[in-house]
């Protein structure tokens, strides 16, 4: 008898490893996506660069050569391919102690010149030997400099980029060596990332901690950047990072982490109380529907403050309610 509920036990622990395994896959596919994006980023700013030297970094001149468009379109599509991947794990990435200063490096650390305690530590050196200090977050550098919002990492030079015959927003000649430092660092701290997730091994410690430190982010943070991004300020926004993707659409990615990571936990939590695991579980499916329902709203219309206020106060008090109910369930489970 106490032979088999030893196996009973053994098999137990080994069904929950393999939950929370299924959360180090989900992660370990979002980084290797990831990387198909900053190789592609790279590889339109190298050869953007390799165009910019051999004009001798005259843009004005750089302008005149039609290799720069396809050049810029390769490098803004392996952006566009790589920052929506880290948003779909950055609910892991933020919230595990082992993974946590990469968020910072990658998309949530301020410059030095907004200062603050999440200012990132790394110092940006270019081609040409200068050193941008504390320049910001990679993806928000590689994003000011490919969509000209900061002109310190922008040439003032117009140009159309898209190819539509007009100058459309973004349509500016970054600055070669910006870029090329941005994207290199960008791509080399995507495979330092995933080495080190290689390594990480989950516990309900860290997902469960990763879920009650991000979750009541809606609000404070993904909101609060929405409401001064174009996407509801239009062209009296100031902002010079989150202007190219919504918000919204960011948040829709970690809410698909957050439900990823709870998946891992669900079946610990019905066991001790299947009410307080639906509840959870409808929580998560449910702030994720409305989100959704304001990124589809957002393609033919466009909030004003005053509603984006209202939108950001409903959202914030379902995640405050889901992280009630993750933490009740948490500490059902015996952890702190």
């Amino acid at each position: 008898m106490q032979l088999k509920f030893t196996l009973f036990l053994l098999l137990l622990g080994s069904a929950s490893a393999a939950d929370l395994s299924s959360v180090k896959a989900y992660l370990g596919q979002k980084i290797a996506t990831q990387i198909e994006g900053t190789v592609q980023l790279k590889r339109g700013a190298d050869q953007y660069y390799d165009l910019a030297k051999a004009a001798n970094f005259d843009y004005k001149k750089l302008a005149q050569n039609p290799k720069i468009r396809a050049a810029l379109q390769t490098a803004r599509a392996g952006w566009d391919k790589a920052s929506p991947m880290y948003e779909d794990m950055e609910g892991i990435v933020a919230g595990v102690d082992k993974l946590s200063e990469f968020d910072n490096i990658l998309d949530a650390g301020t410059s030095g010149a907004e200062g603050g305690e999440d200012m990132v530590k790394f110092d940006l050196k270019l081609p040409n030997g200068k050193v941008l200090p504390k320049p910001g977050n990679l993806f928000g550098i590689n994003e000011s400099a490919l969509w000209g919002t900061f002109p310190a990492y922008t040439t003032g030079i117009a140009y159309d980029i898209n190819g539509n015959g007009k100058l459309d927003f973004g349509d500016k000649l970054p600055d070669a060596n910006v870029l090329k430092a941005a994207a290199d660092r960008l791509d080399s701290e995507s495979r330092r990332l995933q080495t080190t997730a290689q390594g990480w091994q989950p516990t309900r410690e860290d997902v469960f901690g990763a879920l009650i430190a991000n979750v009541p982010t809606v609000g404070p943070v993904f909101f609060e950047d929405w409401k001064t991004s174009p996407f509801v300020l239009g062209d009296k926004s100031k902002r010079r990072d989150f202007v190219v993707i919504s918000r919204m659409s960011d948040l829709k990615g970690n809410i698909s982490s957050w439900q990823t990571m709870y998946q891992g936990l669900s079946s610990d939590v019905k066991a001790k109380n299947p009410n307080l695991d639906q509840q959870i579980t409808t929580g998560l499916n449910h702030l994720a529907a409305y989100v959704n329902k304001l990124i589809a709203r957002e393609k033919t219309r466009r909030y004003t403050p005053e509603q984006a206020e209202q939108l950001q106060r409903d959202a914030q008090n379902r995640a405050t309610a889901v992280t009630g109910h993750i933490t009740q369930a948490a500490a059902l489970i015996g952890i702190k």
